[in-house]
């Protein structure tokens, strides 16, 4: 049966051609293709270098103890008394002659000045002795003296010179405690204690002040055993406080004693260290260096140039100026700021110091020039 031609017509005029269809039905697909262009590279990592060095290098080990005065003395009074006066206060910086305290002394220039008119009477007794003596001894040559009167004129004559050398002594006794009756710093130091005061009776013997020397100081320190051999009397060491950051003083091993602690197996080391400025003070915490090993050549790299990730560390070497390697090495010895390696680096090689926290293999690198510009700062 035919189709009558007014709708042969209409079906063609509404059918659409099938290839405008898929046409229509591909066009988000074509858009989505064209829009998914692979993501541009990520801009070059800002980041400082330095070389490797070789340089001689010497293996060291860091030991704690605590700062001890070079001399500590608690000065005393070698004769009893009153205080009289006292000068010395607690802090206050002396010299040796110094005077730290007076003592009473008005019973021993009594004592002094009877010993002494005792000593004038025996001396003008003494001199009687020798003249009758002289007198005598020539009677005694023409036996006109019996041999007991030439004896007892020797005899007198002989007591009467040792009573005069007792005497003697006695007055240098007294003598000697006025001069001790007077307590003088015995070396240039600080007062750190004082024991005493004006109107206190100080017993012979008796503690007056502390004092310590600070102008040079020591620090003792446990030495492991394996180390024994390696440290020697008159060794340099570095010396670094807790109390005065930034600070390092330079000394010497001036003790090693040959019998260790029974339960830590440690030898105890004594360093020197000199204190001119004062700076040290007595009780600091103390951490000294001391070298264990003989110098060798080594490569080292600034300490920031070590980067530890999972337990191994490594290096970023620029290669090529812009792009990095990661190269393993082993972390040998750290020397004051630097850090011996082992590994497949070289003397010259660049590494990464600054900005080497997020990088990765293979990743390009712009190398920073002026000391202003920071690492995470990007144009």
């Amino acid at each position: 049966m035919m189709i009558p031609y007014p709708c042969q017509q209409v079906f063609r005029r509404t059918c659409i051609p099938l290839s405008l269809i898929l046409c229509l039905l591909n066009l988000p697909a074509c858009d989505e293709q064209q829009a998914a262009s692979p993501p541009p590279a990520p801009p070059p990592s800002p980041v400082r270098v330095a070389p490797v060095l070789q340089r001689e290098v010497k293996r060291t080990v860091t030991l704690v103890g605590t700062v001890e005065p070079w001399k500590r003395s608690v000065v005393a009074s070698e004769v009893e008394g009153l205080v009289q006066a006292f000068t010395a206060e607690e802090g206050m910086k002396v010299k040796r002659g110094d005077l730290l305290a007076r003592l009473r002394t008005r019973t021993l220039r009594i004592r002094l000045d009877s010993a002494v008119a005792i000593y004038r009477e025996s001396g003008a007794r003494y001199e009687r002795a020798k003249r009758n003596l002289k007198r005598v001894r020539a009677l005694f040559k023409r036996e006109l003296v019996t041999q007991k009167d030439f004896d007892d004129a020797v005899a007198e004559e002989a007591a009467l010179k040792e009573r005069l050398s007792q005497l003697d002594a006695e007055i240098r006794q007294v003598r000697d405690s006025l001069n001790k009756s007077t307590v003088v710093a015995p070396f240039d130091g600080w007062i750190t204690q004082e024991f005493t005061e004006i109107g206190q009776w100080v017993e012979e013997g008796g503690p007056v002040v502390e004092m310590v020397d600070l102008s040079h100081v020591q620090v003792e320190v446990p030495l492991p055993e394996r180390y024994v051999s390696h440290i020697q009397i008159h060794d340099p060491v570095t010396a670094t406080f807790d109390g005065l950051p930034a600070f390092e003083a330079q000394g010497r091993v001036f003790s090693l004693v040959a019998q260790a602690d029974r339960t830590a197996r440690t030898f105890p080391v004594k360093v020197e260290i000199p204190n001119p400025a004062l700076a040290i003070k007595s009780g600091m915490v103390s951490r000294v260096t001391l070298r264990i090993d003989r110098p060798h050549q080594g490569l080292v790299v600034p300490k920031d140039a070590l980067v530890l990730r999972g337990g191994k560390a490594f290096v970023f070497r620029v290669n090529e100026g812009t792009v990095v390697d990661q190269i393993p090495v082993t972390a040998i010895l750290h020397v004051e700021d630097l850090v011996e390696i082992e590994g497949p680096v070289q003397a010259g090689m660049d590494v990464v110091v600054e900005g080497n926290e997020r990088l990765f293999p293979g990743q390009s690198v712009r190398i920073l020039e002026s000391p202003g510009e920071a690492p995470g700062n990007t144009p």
